[in-house]
């Protein structure tokens, strides 16, 4: 971080409660949250009720505890710090927001969001797109959405065919990530056998949380990336072993078209044993979805749909939660947490701010191109 904040540049942050009943994660926990108030920063944090952090630790922080919802009557020059998408009102944005937007991908309903800050003369700092000189992004829930989202799969398969429940009929947040691990092994000692898991994107970020949440559970891991996906649509015995696994989980984030995973054509074929899909990267929405199985993300009530039957008939299983890490909350927290601080430090100026300020710009010209 940067030293002292002076008075004048100091910043005005406002941490905001999430719209989403299933959001229990918070993008800056209380510790962090002291020491950008120790350089001078002021920060006011909502009540909530979900949130994994208690109201009080930010109070001992040194943070003002203000309402729900009372971020849309803050001063223009307050920054609104968040997560996961905003409700619909108000219909203009005036501030400059901090949060996962989804919309720069051009996904559903991208440009009338973005119309609610040309309206409203605001700004959207996506948290996605603040990156550094190496392109990488500075904060991300990655590898706690591949290994949960792993770990979900992992666990259905495998007490499916025990015969248990599993996480079919709903799941809620754990209090740490070995809760669940020790779930898996024990799933795994009755099972008897490794079952087989393919990751996709395994070298990211998603991609590694992925593997080491099967590695925990017990899984034989086919570990494919760009070199092993490159020419699946030319090469029937790549797409042949792809399909051979029981359990497939996608981690790979796409910008552009060129990757087709399993299609409903492809489950019936002879060689696809697949029983469990795992969409971590979960973009529906986008024309550059590789699963293009389904149409929305499944929830925490009901993670689970039917997709087809595979080449034995058997059902096809798919999970695509879009808030994958907020089922082990606060690891996940304290993680993205201790990795925006820095950049918060910084906020507006630094460059990971400028770029994500410089994609929202070229993402509202494109939609008021479309108005």
């Amino acid at each position: 971080m940067r030293g002292q904040i002076s008075e004048e540049d100091a910043m005005k942050l406002h941490l905001r409660d999430e719209a989403r009943a299933t959001e229990r994660r918070a993008p800056l926990a209380p510790d962090d949250a002291a020491a950008l108030i120790a350089q001078g920063a002021s920060i006011a944090v909502e009540r909530s009720d979900k949130r994994v952090f208690p109201d009080e630790d930010y109070a001992r922080a040194g943070c003002a505890l203000a309402e729900p919802g009372s971020w849309t009557t803050a001063p223009r020059d307050v920054a609104i710090l968040g997560l996961k998408e905003l409700p619909p009102e108000p219909r203009d944005l005036p501030w400059r927001m901090i949060h996962f937007a989804h919309v720069f991908k051009r996904q559903s309903g991208w440009a009338d969001e973005l119309a609610r800050f040309r309206r409203g003369g605001g700004a959207l700092y996506d948290l996605e797109y603040l990156t550094g000189p190496d392109g990488r992004r500075v904060a991300a829930f990655g590898y706690w959405a591949g290994w949960m989202g792993a770990a979900l799969g992992l666990w259905r398969l495998m007490a499916r065919e025990l015969g248990e429940p599993g996480p079919e009929a709903g799941v809620a947040a754990f209090e740490s990530r070995a809760e669940l691990a020790e779930r898996l092994r024990a799933l795994r000692a009755r099972l008897g056998r490794a079952p087989k898991a393919i990751v996709i994107g395994a070298l990211g970020r998603s991609g590694r949380g992925a593997a080491d949440a099967l590695a925990e559970g017990g899984a034989q891991i086919s570990r494919w990336d760009i070199a092993e996906t490159a020419a699946l649509d030319a090469d029937p015995a790549a797409r042949a072993a792809l399909l051979g696994h029981e359990l497939l989980v996608n981690c790979v984030l796409m910008t552009g078209p060129g990757l087709t995973l399993a299609t409903p054509e492809m489950l019936p074929r002879p060689e696809c044993r697949l029983r469990v899909i795992s969409d971590v990267s979960c973009d529906p929405f986008s024309d550059f979805n590789p699963l293009p199985l389904y149409l929305a993300p499944t929830g925490w009530d009901a993670p689970f749909i039917n997709v087809g039957t595979n080449g034995a008939g058997e059902p096809v299983e798919l999970t695509a939660i879009d808030n994958l890490p907020s089922l082990i909350p606060r690891e996940s927290s304290l993680d993205f947490s201790a990795q925006l601080t820095p950049a918060l430090a910084r906020f507006p100026d630094g460059e990971e701010w400028q770029a994500a300020r410089a994609v929202f710009l070229a993402r509202l010209a494109e939609a008021e191109e479309l108005a």
